[in-house]
């Protein structure tokens, strides 16, 4: 007799897969009166009414989390990767002095695990919550041959709205404002393919202390979030441009929303570099250049600010428990960012 083939015995388990979606439901709950239908529709329902903004502009990103989502899954680090990728996306339309609205997901895996997909979704729609916006859907994937048993790979987008007027782009940017940088908590969700090449290269740096953890509880800490931070900033017009420091670091962030007749100066000297980057720098015998394009360095934002309102901005971000500094300043330019000075290791 001829075997008989099934879609579970190519490797996709439907009866698994309802399972996880009946588990996911839970977590996907909301008292949100916007969101308009249940979970196992076709699409989300989300009202699009905005009475408290005269002319509202929506904010859309997507984002992944990198090669960091692999070593999160090596050291069972589930839950904190779904922030890192929930932070990295609310940080990203924050630059614009967006409000997070919503966050739609997807998981793609070789095989689906339900514990691992369940958590998965629950960590998220924490992540979302804990920052005002709502989880409200999105898609779980397996793909057996296409990616082995154990893998996932994560993305997730967000809509988040703007007041029209009050849009933070940089072009309100002028000669003579600052360049504040807010810090961040370590690696955030860039450079790790280094940081992975380092580990294979050195094994034994896993295990070293970087002040009071290991390398690699500082490597997985989760991204920092600013938006709680920030958002009462976004009111004022003293604020001309906020940039997150992703891949590309400073130089390749900062650029991106400076005027075309504008540079901004940075004085290496001033920036507050933080230990895992100093062992990085050291251990991994990585040029400075390198780690420079690679990394945040300590610096998880930089705000571009009015002179004026400088000593009240910081003064806020303190409150706030944001640490920031002056890094540099304004000038007339070709839209660069250049560096002065050198860096204190």
């Amino acid at each position: 007799m001829k075997e008989q083939l099934s879609y579970k015995k190519a490797g996709v388990d439907i009866d698994a897969a309802d399972a996880a979606k009946k588990v996911i439901a839970k977590s996907l709950e909301t008292t949100n009166k916007r969101v308009l239908n249940k979970i196992g529709a076709f699409a989300s329902l989300f009202e699009g009414t905005f009475p408290e903004y005269e002319h509202p502009v929506l904010v859309l990103k997507t984002e992944e989390p990198g090669s960091k989502q692999k070593l999160a899954f090596q050291h069972n680090r589930v839950s904190s990767i779904c922030y890192d990728m929930i932070n990295h996306l609310i940080n990203d339309i924050i630059t614009m002095g967006a409000k997070p609205l919503t966050v739609q997901d997807a998981i793609i895996c070789g095989k689906l695990e339900k514990k691992v997909v369940t958590e998965l979704v629950k960590s998220m729609s924490e992540a979302c919550r804990e920052q005002g916006c709502v989880l409200i859907g999105g898609e779980t994937s397996e793909q057996p041959g296409v990616l082995e048993a154990g893998t996932y790979i994560l993305t997730s987008s967000i809509v988040g709205v703007v007041e029209k007027s009050k849009i933070i782009d940089g072009s309100k940017i002028e000669e003579g404002d600052c360049v504040l940088a807010v810090a961040s908590n370590g690696l955030h969700t860039n450079g790790y393919s280094l940081v992975r090449a380092l580990m294979t290269q050195k094994p034994e740096i896993i295990e070293m202390q970087v002040g009071e953890e290991s390398f690699l509880e500082a490597i997985l800490r989760p991204h920092k979030c600013y938006y709680q931070s920030f958002r009462d900033l976004f009111e004022l017009p003293q604020i001309h441009g906020i940039a997150h420091i992703t891949g590309g670091g400073i130089e390749g962030n900062l650029n991106r929303i400076l005027p075309e007749d504008l540079d901004a100066v940075i004085d290496l000297g001033k920036i507050e570099i933080l230990p895992i980057f100093k062992v990085i720098h050291q251990i991994g015998n990585v040029e400075e250049s390198d780690m420079m394009r690679t990394f945040n360095m300590g610096v998880g934002m930089t705000i571009v600010v009015k002179k004026t309102a400088l000593d009240g901005v910081r003064k806020y971000l303190s409150e706030k428990g944001c640490s920031s500094y002056v890094i540099g300043e304004v000038t007339k330019g070709e839209k660069k960012v250049v560096y002065r000075g050198e860096l204190n290791w």
